[in-house]
């Protein structure tokens, strides 16, 4: 696989790459971070995709650095160029789609499993209050949960994710001690044998997708 340079978009200091960064060393890829709440954006000349990670804001917000951000994700969809946006990403890259960003009717909190398009269910780990929703066939739908219908999407080659498949253990502890009571995750858990185990698929499943979204 040829090396590349990719952009990590992040939008709080305890939302890291996570295992993104373990795929990245296998094959060498640069990951160059990037805070935009801090108003720094990357230069689309200078990279070969976006992974726009997640945060706990809500799009409906908009803020002006935001706005700057949605402006890079139209460029980058314009130009067709690899993104994967997870949870507030994917809601970002939605929105410039044409998706509609909804309050969900409860929240999505925790170790959830989601249904992919081939029937396949995963646990997930999930942490959102709002989803989104695509009346756009130009849009593929490929997983959902009992919660909410729309859980991932795939336009040309961009993918959207509302679930956390980077997030693995040690992502996991960061949260716990940024967001303390607020995280809906207990370390302790993450040692139990199920935990762990799809933990284990789930790892297998995303460094699948990134292989086949950034080649």
């Amino acid at each position: 696989m040829q090396k590349l340079t990719l952009a990590v978009i992040q939008h709080h200091t305890a939302e890291g790459a996570g295992r993104i960064t373990d795929w990245a060393n296998i094959y060498g890829h640069q990951l160059i971070h990037f805070m935009a709440p801090n108003n720094e954006l990357p230069n689309l000349t200078n990279v070969d995709g976006l992974i726009i990670l997640g945060g706990p804001m809500d799009v409906v917000e908009n803020p002006r650095w935001m706005q700057a951000e949605i402006v890079l994700i139209k460029q980058a969809v314009h130009a067709n160029m690899p993104i994967i946006g997870i949870c507030l990403g994917a809601q970002l890259l939605a929105s410039t789609l044409g998706a509609k960003l909804l309050a969900l009717p409860q929240a999505e909190l925790g170790w959830l499993p989601i249904k992919q398009a081939d029937n396949q269910v995963m646990q997930v780990p999930q942490w959102h209050y709002q989803g989104f929703k695509f009346c756009n066939s130009e849009v593929s739908i490929t997983a959902s949960s009992t919660a909410w219908p729309q859980q991932m999407f795939v336009h040309q080659r961009q993918v959207g994710l509302q679930f956390h498949p980077e997030w693995n253990a040690e992502q996991i502890q960061q949260l716990q001690h940024a967001f303390g009571e607020d995280s809906p995750f207990d370390v302790n858990n993450e040692k139990d044998k199920l935990i762990q185990s799809s933990q284990k698929e789930l790892e297998e499943w995303f460094f699948h997708l990134l292989d086949s979204t950034f080649k």
